[in-house]
């Protein structure tokens, strides 16, 4: 057994009830860098060919299985055809989360914009926090888990993608 699955156990068993909270591009969802003009419409056109990063889904589908995890989806995403091709994507390679635990906040709609985006995901996850005693998050943005850590503190524990291929 990994590491990372050994300290998410041992945080579950401090606390009765977690919610786990995991990126998608670049955490479970090969990514891949555009020119800034043209990220919308080639994510558009090929999200749906963007490799799942197997070892780390593997890891999560084996933390789904302890009992007092919830695990939830907390990606961002430019386009409102982005977000539909996420749901397709997260249909086929994350069966295990369930749909209603996806939370993917798009910009087009105004969930979110460049000036509030590192901080965005953490404003969700306080929002939803009084369901749990703990949350844990899974994200490969290190400026994403910097602020979420400072938002929540102690409330949450924040974990690079890396520390799930260990």
């Amino acid at each position: 057994m990994s590491k990372f699955v050994n300290e998410i156990k041992e945080i579950c068993r401090k606390n009765k009830k977690v919610a786990m909270y995991i990126d998608m591009d670049g955490t479970i969802a090969e990514y891949h860098l555009y020119n800034p003009e043209e990220i919308s419409r080639k994510m558009e056109e090929e999200y749906l060919k963007n490799e799942p990063l197997k070892n780390v889904i593997d890891v999560l589908e084996e933390i789904s299985k302890i009992d007092n995890i919830e695990m939830h989806i907390l990606s961002l995403s430019k386009t409102n055809e982005i977000t539909e091709k996420k749901k397709i994507w997260l249909k086929k390679y994350t069966p295990f989360i369930k749909e209603k635990n996806w939370i993917i906040l798009t910009k087009e709609t105004g969930d979110y914009t460049n000036e509030n985006r590192n901080e965005i995901k953490g404003k969700n996850i306080e929002l939803r926090q009084k369901d749990y005693d703990k949350s844990i998050m899974l994200d490969d943005e290190q400026a994403v888990l910097r602020a979420a850590k400072k938002m929540l503190d102690n409330k949450v524990e924040v974990f690079h993608v890396s520390s799930a291929l260990v």
